[in-house]
């Protein structure tokens, strides 16, 4: 039986799956950064550093004010990771920072000089979050 559920949990290279799992901020040692893997480092990120991120397919483009990064994770990792306080998903394949948003349109919203597409469900929710004066 044990042969069984191990040859279930093998992939196809024959290594044994381990399941990530996302510690908590308690946990950690460092809570106002991350450390993505870059050039065979771990590179710190500061929270306040990021702009948006931007997924595509196995690939996350994470861009900063001074650089961009491409990151070998699905925006979902980074979606569970960053602290829902400060970023949010704005399109399948986008979370923006929320401090950093300039403007907000129906289609899209503004970082620094860059428009970034806005999901329709997406928008509620940030509309719905956000204080605004004067008419719809």
């Amino acid at each position: 039986m044990n042969e069984l559920i191990e040859s279930v949990r093998k992939n196809g290279n024959g290594k044994v799956e381990k399941a990530m799992s996302i510690k908590k901020p308690s946990d950690l040692l460092i809570r106002d950064s991350i450390f993505v893997r870059h050039d065979g480092s771990l590179v710190k990120i500061k929270y306040q550093e990021i702009l948006w991120l931007k997924g595509d397919g196995n690939y996350t483009t994470l861009v900063t004010k001074e650089f961009e990064l491409s990151i070998r994770n699905i925006l979902k990792e980074f979606e569970e990771t960053l602290p829902g306080n400060e970023f949010m998903r704005i399109h399948k394949s986008y979370i923006v920072r929320l401090d950093e948003i300039l403007a907000i349109n129906t289609r899209e919203l503004r970082v620094g000089n860059e428009f970034i597409p806005i999901g329709r469900t997406y928008y509620q929710k940030l509309i719905e979050g956000i204080q605004k004066l004067g008419g719809e």
